[in-house]
């Protein structure tokens, strides 16, 4: 013979149980950044802690993720903070390191940089072009396609040809 729930923690823990994949996508819909399965395992450690009964386990079981998935935002950007404050005191301090990693990733990045352009030109015109109006400039391929009297299917191929060289290239600094 089964034995109904009776304490506030046993009734919450079964409503947890049954309610899981609802909670779960309740967590994963208010941060879908965030990790829904830790806020679950900090929603059920906090449950066993509840002493008074609950007249509605399912509102309830809600209100605890909610206050979690916001209890973790609060937590990682005061961790950023401080973290990010520690940084810059070490930058400041004139920490070994430093400074010279931010300029090597300054140099990297302009280098990068240099070798995409390099690459978009060696393709030549239309696709040169095309490609920058497109990817830099925002343009609809069929405004891109009009301007120049082509056919939207040859703006996608030229869009292509891009696609693979700028892939081609990236296969290459690896």
């Amino acid at each position: 013979m089964d034995a109904a729930p009776t304490a506030p923690t046993d009734r919450l823990e079964a409503a947890f149980l049954d309610l899981r994949p609802e909670l779960l996508a309740r967590a994963r819909a208010i941060d879908p950044s965030g990790d829904a399965e830790d806020v679950l395992h900090e929603v059920w450690i906090r449950l066993r802690g509840v002493r008074e009964p609950v007249i509605n386990p399912r509102g309830y079981l809600m209100r605890m993720i909610y206050t979690a998935v916001v209890d973790r935002r609060r937590s990682l950007r005061r961790a950023a903070a401080r973290d990010g404050g520690w940084a810059a005191e070490q930058r400041l301090d004139g920490e070994p390191g430093s400074a010279p990693a931010e300029a090597e990733r300054s140099l990297i990045a302009r280098q990068t940089l240099e070798r995409v352009d390099a690459c978009l030109r060696d393709l030549g015109e239309p696709t040169n072009s095309i490609f920058r109006r497109y990817r830099f400039g925002g343009e609809p391929q069929r405004q891109i396609a009009a301007d120049l009297g082509f056919a939207l299917s040859t703006v996608e191929k030229h869009l292509q040809k891009a696609y693979v060289a700028l892939h081609r290239l990236r296969g290459d600094q690896a």
